[in-house]
């Protein structure tokens, strides 16, 4: 489950991930690559739906995917992150 915390590293880097990992390696111990893929494949997905261009299944999916993995903040902050 992606948390509060691990989005707030995410955004340490700007999403960068070779500038976390040369900047600070340790910062895998809190969020993982495969963590960091996940927010990243759910900004895309979510600038798709926000761009009007999705079908209505592939909002509901993505949608679904996040309420499955992230709290109401979380959600927020990801929508809101994501880029336009």
């Amino acid at each position: 489950m992606l948390t509060g915390d691990k989005f707030a590293v995410y955004q340490r880097f700007g999403g960068d991930l070779d500038a976390r990992t040369r900047a600070a390696p340790d910062t895998r111990t809190l969020l993982s690559d495969e963590e960091w893929a996940m927010i990243d494949d759910l900004r895309m997905q979510i600038a798709v739906v926000r761009s009007g261009r999705a079908s209505e299944a592939f909002a509901t999916t993505v949608q679904q995917r996040l309420e499955e993995i992230a709290d109401a903040d979380l959600r927020a902050a990801l929508w809101g992150s994501a880029p336009p």
